[in-house]
């Protein structure tokens, strides 16, 4: 099958939205936003306002409607991408003081403290294992192309040593890698640092693989307010009991915000994000995984608030 759509101009596709059913209440307005945010960008929008399984819109809906919703996904993001900047800080303080003192300044460097690798030994068998060859270059790489000052003067002071320590690396590394050589050490020390914030270590690199993802959503204006999650974070058994999915982004809600009562016992975070829903009927909640009486559950309900 042939893909034979035509290119629309904007008044096109403006006329095409009407013929369907959408109502267009300021026409030079609407115009404007498809000319900065593109028609694609904005189809993603337009599903909660069409009969099911039709590019016919229900009775009453228009562009506004569409712009509103855009405009709450863009909010969540900037607040999702708030939460994760602070988890993301507390999480490299973690692993970089649990490494340096379990395996010392540079432990890193030695393949004995992961997992053992174990390459594919054929076509359709993974590979088990942490590839630590891999990570070292992947380290060798990020080094070398860094432009921070703490980089050239470690290089220039410390001209005997090969390798950065542990505190100034994981400043270099993407939290993806940096999660990825967590999930690879020796399961004792993953322990540890899953004990500061009162998580199993599986979930410890469960969560930080799906801020990563969410993060990079987020990073590139992607729709984020009734995403099905790619990588699904392991719940906490009390949500487990309450009958919470970890297949859309509430769960990464709960995440966030389990995450900052240890690792930022005052942030007003919580509160922002159930201000900016509450305020926005319009926003269908159970789009984003929320249960019907998400309010009055922890962490959202004032009992929980320390």
């Amino acid at each position: 099958m042939r893909y034979t759509k035509p290119a629309l101009t904007y008044e096109q596709q403006l006329e095409l939205l009407a013929k369907r059913g959408l109502a267009i209440p300021d026409r030079e307005r609407a115009l404007h936003w498809l000319k900065r945010k593109g028609y694609f960008r904005l189809s993603a929008y337009f599903l909660p306002f069409k009969v099911p399984d039709t590019d016919t819109y229900i009775n009453g809906a228009s562009f506004t409607d569409i712009v509103n919703l855009y405009k709450f996904d863009a909010n969540l993001r900037l607040l999702v991408i708030k939460a994760i900047d602070r988890v993301e800080v507390a999480l490299r303080a973690s692993i970089t003081y649990h490494f340096a003192h379990v395996l010392g300044p540079f432990g890193y460097t030695d393949a004995l403290h992961f997992t053992p690798h174990v390459p594919s030994p054929g076509p359709g068998v993974p590979a088990t294992g942490f590839d630590h060859t891999y990570m070292m270059r992947q380290v060798d790489i990020a080094v070398e192309q860094s432009k921070e000052e703490f980089v050239r003067h470690y290089k220039a002071t410390y001209t005997s040593e090969t390798h950065l320590p542990i505190w100034m690396l994981t400043e270099l590394m993407p939290l993806g890698a940096l999660s990825r050589m967590t999930e690879g050490v020796k399961k004792s020390l993953r322990k540890q640092i899953a004990r500061d914030f009162d998580i199993s270590q599986s979930q410890l690199t469960s969560w930080m693989e799906a801020l990563t993802y969410v993060r990079n959503i987020c990073a590139h204006h992607s729709r984020l307010w009734n995403r099905e999650m790619s990588l699904k974070p392991e719940l906490l058994k009390e949500w487990k009991a309450l009958g919470i999915s970890n297949t859309r982004v509430y769960c990464i809600f709960l995440v966030l915000a389990h995450i900052l009562h240890h690792a930022s016992p005052h942030s007003r975070w919580k509160d922002m994000l159930m201000h900016t829903i509450l305020k926005r009927p319009f926003v269908r909640v159970s789009a984003m995984g929320f249960p019907p009486n998400w309010a009055e559950l922890p962490p959202w309900n004032l009992s929980a608030i320390d």
